[in-house]
């Protein structure tokens, strides 16, 4: 049987700190916006967090509310790997529907709202929120459209992770012994 995780958690949580240390164990990495910045490619448009969601919508509506983790759950089916991490799932339906389709483990990783604004800002990538403002405002945006906070509540484990990279690595070191 194969093992996922997901790493799910809000803009600039650390989730990618998370699942480079799972990559380093051995797991395929599948980041869910990966699937949306193809698409982006396809039609030559730059990809943003305000397209993205856009351009999600626009998938869902055409081929159902699971069209996303239904290509991750495709790759991890069609893959001879047996160790995965699923990196972004944000929907509360699609995240509740790859649960039980993959039965895998859930990790929240989360920090106070004006750290992950300063990890965000520090980024520097195209179409992020430049005030403190802004970025609380997008944060709310895309809690109620992903209904974010049911999302976090299907999480079998959590992370706050407000002190750096080295102090999430070592918390996310010592959960995965329970893994």
């Amino acid at each position: 049987m194969k093992k996922v995780i997901a790493i799910i958690g809000p803009i600039a949580s650390g989730k990618g700190t998370a699942a480079d240390f799972l990559v380093k164990k051995g797991f395929l990495q599948i980041t869910m916006s990966d699937f949306l910045r193809i698409e982006a490619r396809k039609r030559k448009i730059k990809p943003d967090r305000h397209y993205f969601r856009k351009l999600q919508a626009e998938l869902r509506r055409k081929y159902g509310a699971n069209v996303l983790v239904n290509k991750a759950i495709d790759k991890i089916k069609n893959s001879k790997k047996e160790k995965f991490v699923i990196d972004g799932l944000r929907d509360y339906r699609e995240t509740k529907y790859a649960k039980k389709k993959l039965k895998l483990k859930i990790i929240l990783i989360n920090a106070d709202p004006y750290v992950r604004f300063v990890r965000q800002r520090d980024r520097a990538r195209h179409g992020f929120s430049k005030t403190y403002h802004e970025f609380l405002h997008e944060d709310s945006k895309e809690n109620a459209i992903f209904d974010f906070h049911k999302t976090m509540r299907l999480a079998d484990y959590t992370i706050i992770s407000n002190d750096g990279k080295l102090e999430l690595y070592n918390e996310f070191k010592k959960l995965y012994k329970k893994l």
